[in-house]
């Protein structure tokens, strides 16, 4: 009987040591996590001028496009060989197509 509260003792200190390592290795984690997720916003924000710039793009060579397509659809033989050359190279164009909505 005098074994067990002794063994005890011996153990007490390296559980507590255990459970003290794993709630700091948890807090840093969480600290980590919380710190990349604060940078990954802040990516997305600095990104978002480029990004709406870019459908703004897209849209005049979709709108550029589609008034190519027309050209060639009426006869224009300049618009025809651009539309040909770009169908060469798999690009299809869509005159009819809207805008995707922003």
């Amino acid at each position: 009987m005098n074994e067990h509260p002794q063994q005890q003792a011996r153990l007490f200190l390296p559980v507590l040591l255990i459970a003290l390592a794993l709630v700091v290795w948890f807090g840093f984690q969480a600290s980590q996590l919380n710190q990349e997720r604060s940078q990954l916003a802040n990516l997305r924000i600095n990104q978002e001028t480029t990004y709406q710039n870019a459908q703004k793009m897209r849209a005049q060579l979709d709108s550029l496009a589609a008034g190519t397509q027309k050209l060639a659809s009426a006869g224009n033989r300049n618009a025809q060989t651009v539309v040909g050359a770009l169908q060469q190279r798999g690009i299809t164009i869509n005159a009819e197509a809207k805008p995707a909505a922003q």
